[in-house]
């Protein structure tokens, strides 16, 4: 039985049951509804973004996807990956009955698209970070959930749709990437259950491991190279620090989006405990990107600097130059080491 709880006017709704009939209820009364996902969009975000297009052509729509920024090149590979333009492409104005967000956590997540969420737009918000912020008309939550690609799935089970191949393609990327290979904690037998459901639906999964993971630009593997130079232990090995800077990014012509999974090479060192990744951005500020392992909760760590996420990834902004970023860091990572011994 669904787990609802009613939030002001919202409905909510908590756990992997997907709520069908509230959400097809604001989709069969939407002649035009637009999806959208995070700013710096991942495996997740991309895959079912597309995924969810085709749903809703399925059922006669007008769909309208958005992005606020680069594709990384990773990602390229997916079918219809070209349909998705830049917010800059939709007028301000531009109204759209219901609005389908995906894996954000708040609405400030998707970027400069948060403008078109006008004209009394209907939200169905479907997600798995446990700090939601329950902003959309139905709110799916399933914190327990791999992934949005899973719960995507799950949708799709209970309407009836039928997935073909380039669904299976869509949702096993975003499957596998938001598992890390299917090595992350939140990798349960209900998602290899379903990864492999979709590979007898047509995904190739050596394929798509291949494309995402091992067919880097050659700028790509010679940003890899700096960042890994710059790489620092501290708290007796158990804090590994990575870092890049523009200048970085000019030295190897690559694009801020080719820096998408480094912070992952953080945890690849034994006694490694958690690990950041502190890149320079514009007006003097640092975004980091955090893992961890062992029981050391980072969610926590950028919930107090206005970020989220999940207990061993997330990632937040510091309004500080790289520096005085790291000197913070240092500090908060000891309170932790101390306290998890």
């Amino acid at each position: 039985m669904k787990s609802k709880v009613t939030h002001k006017t919202n409905s909510v709704f908590t756990d992997s049951t997907p709520p069908v009939d509230e959400i097809m209820a604001i989709l069969n009364g939407s002649a035009s509804v637009l999806v959208a996902s995070h700013v710096d969009p991942d495996g997740d975000a991309l895959g079912t973004q597309l995924a969810v297009a085709a749903f809703l052509e399925h059922l006669g729509k007008e769909v309208f996807l958005v992005r606020d920024n680069d594709i990384p090149f990773k990602y390229r590979f997916l079918p219809g990956i070209d349909r998705i333009p830049l917010v800059d492409d939709y007028r301000a104005d531009q109204v759209f009955d219901a609005a389908v967000i995906l894996e954000c956590p708040n609405i400030e997540r998707i970027g400069r698209a948060s403008k078109l969420l006008n004209g009394g737009i209907r939200v169905i918000n479907i997600d798995h970070h446990q700090d939601n912020g329950l902003f959309g008309k139905v709110n799916w939550i399933n914190a327990g959930a791999s992934s949005v690609g899973e719960m995507v799935y799950e949708l799709f089970e209970g309407t009836g749709f039928k997935i073909d191949g380039e669904v299976a393609e869509q949702l096993y990327t975003a499957i596998l990437t938001d598992t890390g290979r299917f090595r992350y904690r939140s990798t349960s037998p209900r998602a290899m259950h379903i990864a492999g459901n979709l590979i007898e639906a047509g995904a190739d999964p050596q394929a798509i491991c291949d494309r995402v993971y091992y067919n880097l630009q050659p700028s790509t593997m010679k940003l890899i190279g700096k960042v890994l130079n710059s790489i620092e232990f501290h708290h007796g090995g158990q804090v590994c620090l990575l870092f890049l800077t523009r200048e970085m990014l000019e030295q190897t012509g690559a694009d801020e989006s080719e820096s998408d999974g480094l912070v992952d090479y953080a945890l690849f060192n034994a006694g490694v405990r958690a690990g950041a990744l502190l890149k320079e951005i514009d007006g003097g500020k640092t975004k980091v990107s955090f893992r961890s392992k062992d029981g050391i909760n980072v969610a926590s760590i950028a919930g107090r600097f206005g970020g989220g996420g999940h207990f061993n990834a997330s990632g937040c902004i510091f309004d500080v130059p790289i520096k005085d970023t790291k000197q913070k860091l240092l500090r908060i990572f000891e309170e932790e080491m101390d306290g998890h011994q």
